[in-house]
């Protein structure tokens, strides 16, 4: 017998069941993931009718094939356990074959090779099964296997092998994802190049002296015109001088002092014990005189220097950080090659930060931005269906500048909330000519929000009040809110958007799938549309794993009763495929890029078709 009588072989529509577990392994990381497998291989042995499930990783490292996570758990494991560790070079064939795997295989008892059965057997205890392995494919390399086993025959149908095929190429994301992760862990304290702390375990070892009232000592290290050296000898001869300086500087310091790397061509030196002034200029002279050594790379002598900024007090370390980075700003405008202490007139003339606050908050209040506006499109007729409004700076001196390089800027300087009081505005603005000149009140107008602003009290009713005053309807305006904005903080988002969709206000979350998020969060928020981002649009109708992946996010959308529109839609082939896996909205360079507002009054009123796919 095979122990299988009353089971069903699908108890959930296959759709359903993708969805579901989609939204488990999106949430899972680094810390929960061997907990996120089982349960998933748990709902794959009770839905698909098996015996057994199994996941296993391929380590290149010590090329093996490792058992990862198994459902339902075996009652008796040997040791040394034969399915645990199976390494490529002595593996039977079925094994082997898993190394490289690319497409489904079924493997029946009679297909069976003796010494595969063997393995099994002494395992598991079972001497014959019929299994399903499903390759976890990525980075153009083979992850693992995903197995399906029956202690008896079973016939799997075409719907079925797609299906686990999918969660195949879920599981290969989720890895590497997790991967990722745990070498982010591994190499989080310490600069590859260089072997010294490198920019967060200098932030750890800063947070931890903070708030005892003592002094703290920081130099910052700025090597003069490495560029130079770089541009003539190449970046490999660059990186050795770099690993020569960090090697003389950590072993010239006492030991008590920390010496860290930022990145580039930046150091900085956090000094031991409870330092004075005097302390800090002559280690700072001392790291100068060291930096300036000349030294052989390959076969030419090579020198540099260096502006050094100290900072000794007892404010946060943090700040003292950045006191001694200005201090080296300062240096390195007066020509480099010195060490500087630093003071508040260092502060004012160094403060160039503030310098584009102002300009900014300038450019705001003047009517000096512009937008440009992208058109969405329904794909079946090339219909405009929303429009989405990006702002720019023509900046005096700087040229155009994007939002990449204000935003932030206004963000950190409290502008966030005048800022995006003015591009909602000068959007609603222009809707409303649009409107006027073509009769059309079914537009949807698209606005990026910066998270600093939609945490201001009373938003929703801000955005509300410039809508009533524009006299448009709520229902035709969308917030739109970058995911890994919204990740991080939950709590704040959600209230802020329940209290838009009280207001009748739409909200998107913008560049899904980048952030990794936990759609046990993300289906607790009040949204209205999922905008798949462009880094899984690249590769529709070439690229498989894409298919499956934006296929899994359409249907995602759907079981959160989200409208879905797909970003950076930059070929045809990728429209038609987003046509085919029910994705009818989307907008990309290859519908049209962002236009400015002239040009877009004319597509609208013209009744311009953009693209069709139909």
């Amino acid at each position: 017998m095979d122990g299988m009588e009353g089971r069903t072989s699908v108890r959930r529509p296959l759709n359903t069941l993708v969805s579901e577990l989609a939204t488990r392994l999106l949430g899972a990381d680094a810390a929960n993931v061997v907990e996120a497998y089982r349960a998933l291989l748990r709902d794959l042995s009770t839905d698909f009718g098996m015996d057994t499930c199994f996941l296993r990783h391929n380590d290149e490292r010590i090329d093996a094939s490792i058992l990862v996570a198994e459902w339902p758990p075996r009652h008796v494991v040997p040791d040394p356990d034969p399915l645990g560790v199976v390494y490529f070079d002595r593996a039977d064939p079925v094994f082997a074959r898993s190394r490289s795997q690319t497409e489904v295989e079924i493997y029946r008892p009679s297909d069976q090779p003796e010494n595969y059965r063997e393995r099994v057997k002494d395992g598991s205890g079972v001497p014959a099964t019929t299994m399903v392995a499903v390759p976890l494919v990525g980075d153009s390399r083979t992850l693992g296997v995903l197995g399906f086993v029956r202690f008896a025959d079973r016939e799997w149908t075409a719907d079925e092998l797609e299906a686990v095929t999918a969660v195949g190429a879920m599981l290969a994301q989720v890895q590497r994802r997790v991967a990722a992760e745990n070498e982010l862990r591994h190499t989080a304290m310490i600069d590859e190049l260089t072997g010294l702390m490198n920019r967060h375990g200098l932030t750890e070892l800063l947070d931890g002296r903070a708030g005892d009232g003592t002094a703290v000592g920081v130099l910052f290290v700025d090597i003069d015109r490495l560029a130079a050296l770089n541009d003539f000898l190449g970046h490999r001869m660059g990186d050795e001088f770099l690993r020569t300086v960090a090697d003389r500087i950590r072993r010239r310091l006492p030991d008590e002092d920390v010496v860290a790397r930022l990145g580039g061509d930046e150091f900085v030196v956090v000094l031991g014990g409870v330092p004075t002034a005097e302390d800090g200029a002559e280690r700072a002279e001392m790291v100068r005189s060291v930096v300036a050594e000349p030294m052989v790379v390959v076969d030419d002598r090579v020198t540099r220097t260096a502006s050094i900024g100290v900072a000794v007090g007892t404010a946060d370390p943090s700040e003292m950080l950045r006191r001694a980075d200005q201090a080296a700003l300062h240096v390195k405008s007066s020509g480099g090659n010195g060490v500087v202490l630093y003071s508040d007139e260092i502060a004012a003339t160094n403060d160039l930060r503030t310098d584009v606050e102002l300009t900014l908050g300038h450019a705001i209040s003047h009517d000096r931005l512009v937008l440009h506006f992208q058109p969405e499109v329904d794909l079946r007729s090339g219909e405009i269906t929303a429009v989405e409004a990006l702002v720019r700076w023509p900046h005096p001196t700087r040229g155009m500048l994007g939002p990449d390089v204000f935003v932030p800027i206004a963000d950190a300087a409290n502008l966030a909330p005048e800022l995006g009081r003015w591009v909602i505005d000068a959007a609603c603005r222009a809707y409303v000519s649009w409107r006027d000149a073509t009769g059309r009140t079914d537009l949807v107008l698209r606005v990026n929000i910066s998270p600093v602003h939609l945490a201001v009290r009373d938003f929703a009713q801000e955005v509300a009040d410039i809508l009533r005053t524009r006299g448009i309807d709520p229902a035709c305006f969308c917030l739109e809110l970058s995911e890994v904005a919204v990740v991080d903080s939950v709590a704040r988002s959600g209230a802020a958007l329940t209290s838009l969709r009280e207001r009748g206000i739409r909200t998107a979350i913008d560049h899904f799938g980048v952030g990794y998020s936990s759609l046990l969060h993300l289906k607790r928020l009040p949204l209205d549309v999922l905008k798949i981002d462009r880094h899984f649009t690249d590769g529709l109708g070439v690229d498989g794993d894409d298919r499956a992946l934006v296929s899994v996010m359409i249907g995602l959308a759907r079981s959160l009763r989200l409208d879905v529109v797909a970003n950076g839609v930059e070929t045809s082939t990728a429209a038609r495929t987003l046509v085919e896996l029910g994705c009818h909205r989307a907008q990309g360079h290859a519908i049209c890029p962002p236009v400015d507002e002239p040009t877009l009054r004319s597509l609208l009123v013209d009744g311009t078709r953009l693209l069709d796919v139909s």
